[in-house]
């Protein structure tokens, strides 16, 4: 993939970030997650952990648009100061 591709993603991946919509998504994903695994039952082993399961997915999606965006900041950098020297 291209630098300016890899850019351009990143870009999009922050303003997905910075995106109330998306901001409460992931809130409401991960507070209701933990609310619901609070009130489990010591017994209900098989349902905390379906819980975990849901947690950690919405966690490692948002690390990738997170990954993505850094990585695009990081190659505009890098071109912007290949232009200034």
């Amino acid at each position: 993939m291209s630098k300016e591709k890899q850019i351009q993603e990143g870009q999009e991946a922050s303003m997905l970030l910075e995106n109330p919509i998306i901001t409460n998504a992931f809130n409401v994903i991960l507070n209701e997650g933990y609310q619901k695994w609070i009130s489990t039952k010591p017994e209900d082993k098989d349902e905390r952990e379906t819980l975990y399961h849901s947690q950690i997915a919405c966690l490692k999606f948002k690390q990738v648009l997170v990954n993505t965006m850094e990585n695009g900041k990081i190659l505009e950098e890098e071109r912007k100061g290949g232009n200034n020297g």
